[in-house]
């Protein structure tokens, strides 16, 4: 943590030199050309102020008003109005001007730092916010777990399983262009809903320890539509939430099958949506590998054997192999927990 904050805090500081530097190589370059237009008299003295505001508006008020004091200089005493015929500037003409430039640099400044700092403000109050609403929604998932005491982890293991898929499936060139940065990371906090709907499932279903019955089933079913008809509900009132936009699509078709032979509509294939395909096998796996009130635990080597079973008919062929091919990081991140 120390070593990535270092790092973060040296890449700004170097970028704001750079920042810097560019703008002093431009108002030299400014300086020039104004001297190649016959001086001063020339329109092209504007152009220092693009610079100056450049260099204010990503450096500190000091910085910037010592750049601007330079540039005001450099187009100041030693630069005549005009080259032909000569004619030196009037002095309280090129001080007006430089104290021009210095009070621009200053209130840009000023609403830089400004606006910096309520960016920042609002960005920790967002981050606080969020950090608050997963804290929230694991606490309802935990909830609903609790009504069963053997699955423990279950969301943690799965979110492991989903991120290290994913990053996985993102060397792929079909798929780099929608597993973005931003795209795992809601993918990792949106399948924490991939079962809120079993709130809503009797403990007589959700804990028998035999098979379910048909009529039973078709109740077990239920809960991906009352899952994400719920969490669409609050979509609804937060369209732009990318997080609710996955757990909506992840609880209705985790339990959709690549040949089609899924519920609760028979997707078939990629119209499956890919954060589903992607829970899909994480949760079957980690639902192998762990106890439960109708089995017992799988080994890893028997859960993979069951997985690579049901490669293209069960679940995506690339999801599978990329499990295959890694099956001993996948493992890893199972027993961390």
């Amino acid at each position: 943590m120390i070593v990535q904050k270092l790092e973060s805090f040296l890449t700004k500081r170097l970028n704001d030199h750079l920042i810097l530097m560019i703008c002093y190589i431009w108002s030299i370059a400014a300086a020039l050309l104004v001297a190649c237009t016959n001086g001063t008299s020339n329109v092209f003295t504007n152009i220092m102020y693009l610079p100056i505001a450049c260099a204010s508006a990503t450096n500190s008020i000091k910085k910037a008003a010592v750049h601007a004091l330079i540039s005001g200089l450099l187009i100041g005493p030693l630069m005549p109005l005009t080259f032909a015929p000569y004619q030196n500037q009037k002095l309280l003409n090129w001080i007006i001007r430089l104290i021009i430039f210095i009070i621009i640099s200053l209130v840009i400044s000023f609403i830089a730092k400004y606006h910096r700092k309520e960016f920042n403000r609002n960005l920790e109050l967002n981050k606080e916010l969020s950090e608050a609403q997963m804290a929230t929604i694991y606490s309802l998932v935990k909830l609903l777990e609790s009504r069963d005491a053997k699955t423990g982890f279950h969301v943690e293991r799965v979110a492991a399983l989903c991120q290290l898929l994913a990053i996985k499936l993102q060397k792929l060139p079909k798929y780099q262009k929608t597993l973005s940065k931003t795209y795992i990371e809601s993918l990792v906090r949106s399948s924490a809903l991939h079962d809120i709907g079993k709130v809503a499932i009797p403990d007589r279903i959700l804990l028998k320890p035999g098979k379910l019955s048909p009529e039973e089933f078709e109740i077990m079913k239920t809960h991906t539509t009352l899952g994400a008809d719920t969490l669409a509900e609050v979509f609804r009132k937060y369209p732009g939430s990318t997080f609710l936009k996955l757990g909506i699509q992840i609880s209705r078709f985790h339990h959709e099958h690549w040949d089609g032979s899924g519920y609760p509509e028979g997707l078939r294939g990629d119209d499956i949506p890919l954060c589903a395909r992607i829970v899909a096998l994480a949760d079957v796996y980690e639902a192998l590998r762990s106890e439960r009130p109708y089995k017992k635990a799988y080994s890893h080597e028997k859960s993979l054997a069951i997985l690579k079973q049901g490669r293209g008919s069960h679940f995506d062929p690339d999801i599978v192999a990329i499990f295959d091919r890694n099956s001993a990081e996948f493992l890893t991140a199972f027993e961390q927990f």
